[in-house]
């Protein structure tokens, strides 16, 4: 991590920025980017002036992802996707506020309200699913928003994601919140199993620390969104140790995608 902003030496800065990390889930690792803030936390490379990303590549593992040494590289890859899903977030709020879908997303959503169909999610009840579906909505844009804002304050000079213009993610004006929620699960659980599959390419016990924290926001937004579509919470594999041991599959919060699989998922939202 270099060339760390200069609003992080700023206390009042330091300190907003720190309660905002801390609502993301990510207060510790906030605390600690700041207390070795211009430190190099990126490990195992050296950085060229001006031009840091050009010592190191692994495109048989992460194509496409720049970084000068192999953690920088999936810091940049957890960049890429948490920039997507902020984007996403913005998009789908926007949509779900009978907005232009462009418009960007201030801090405060407080007052956007729902104006599409609820594609008949549950609102019979006072906080049915269709009513906190759309909360859910509000709170975890600014969540993912936060983590796309942690990476890149983390990697100071070497914050390259792999898609510089941008996200097309095919919601279109009026598109009923069920769908929108639909999509959003899709995008929570690819980057649950996401991060466990890169974080065995990690070498610095603190960025590990870093990529978990961030994995569980990520499991408690997928299943926020399971419970709002009607389906299963959790892992349905046995975690008690009292059924025969079987093999995790893809419907469970253990289950690991290689990261070379989630960027191909994930690329054909990218804008060319």
């Amino acid at each position: 991590m270099t060339d760390a902003p200069d609003f992080l030496r700023d206390a009042v800065s330091r300190r907003t920025f720190l309660a905002r990390m801390t609502a993301a889930g990510l207060g510790t690792a906030a605390a600690a980017l700041i207390a070795g803030c211009g430190g190099s936390g990126g490990g195992g490379g050296s950085t060229t002036p001006g031009n840091p990303l050009t010592t190191f590549a692994d495109q048989a593992n992460f194509p496409g992802i720049p970084g000068a040494n192999e953690n920088t590289v999936v810091l940049n890859y957890a960049l890429t996707l948490e920039t997507l899903e902020a984007d996403l977030y913005r998009q789908a709020l926007n949509i779900a506020a009978g907005k232009d879908i462009g418009t960007p997303l201030p801090n405060d959503v407080s007052g956007y309200t729902l104006a599409v169909p609820n594609g008949g999610l549950d609102t019979s009840t006072p906080g049915g699913a269709g009513s906190v579906g759309f909360l859910y909505l509000k709170q975890y844009a600014g969540v993912e928003a936060a983590h796309r804002d942690f990476l890149r304050t983390a990697l100071g000079a070497n914050a390259v994601p792999a898609n510089p213009k941008g996200y097309n993610l095919g919601l279109a004006a009026g598109t009923d919140l069920k769908t929108i929620l639909q999509l959003i699960r899709t995008v929570e659980e690819t980057g649950v199993t996401a991060y466990l599959g890169a974080a065995g390419f990690l070498t610095d016990a603190s960025l590990v620390q870093i990529a978990s924290s961030i994995y569980t926001t990520e499991a408690r937004h997928s299943s926020g969104m399971n419970y709002i579509l009607g389906l299963p919470t959790g892992p349905t594999g046995d975690v008690g140790g009292s059924q025969p041991a079987k093999d995790v599959s893809a419907d469970e919060f253990e289950f690991a995608q290689t990261p070379k699989a989630v960027l191909n998922a994930v690329r054909p939202f990218f804008i060319q």
